[in-house]
């Protein structure tokens, strides 16, 4: 079941909104969801990306803990190794998590990129919600147990 808030949370690690509705997006092909992102890859991502020779690194242990992923994407100068100016070269066999952005939807959450700026926060894209929800699948448990551990450590900060 989606969480139902009336507030969106900001989960800052990750640069993303907790929301109770999934907005509308249309691209504007800015490039910004290939910068300075992580990019976690998964056996299946890495499967499609098969041929291509040093385009990922190891997680850290703090990237592994919010992610499940054991690879992400390299990143040169802050950027996708795959981005040439602002055109992803291996578009049609592109990662999952990007294929999903600017929207996570894990088992429970619906999350938003705070710096995307296709986001309409005025019109809804919930008619997307199980194609989003397919995407997210390597990422959503992970993400779902730090955010559940995230959310306590902060509500006892709270309370002392």
């Amino acid at each position: 079941m989606i969480q139902v808030l009336h507030t969106p949370v900001l989960i800052p690690e990750i640069g993303m909104l907790v929301s109770d509705t999934l907005p509308h997006h249309s691209c504007r092909r800015c490039g910004r969801c290939c910068t300075s992102k992580l990019v976690p890859l998964y056996s299946k991502d890495l499967d499609r990306l098969d041929g291509f020779k040093g385009f990922y690194l190891p997680t850290t242990a703090q990237e592994r803990e919010i992610t499940g992923a054991e690879c992400k994407m390299k990143m040169v100068k802050s950027r996708c190794v795959f981005l040439e100016g602002r055109r992803c070269t291996v578009y049609d066999r592109r990662p999952d998590t990007c294929r999903r952005h600017p929207f996570i939807v894990t088992g429970r959450r619906i999350l938003v990129s705070t710096a995307c700026p296709g986001i309409d926060w005025s019109r809804k894209g919930d008619g997307c919600l199980p194609y989003y929800k397919g995407l997210s699948s390597g990422i959503s448990e992970s993400l779902d147990q730090f955010i559940d551990v995230r959310t306590k450590i902060r509500s006892r900060r709270t309370r002392l």
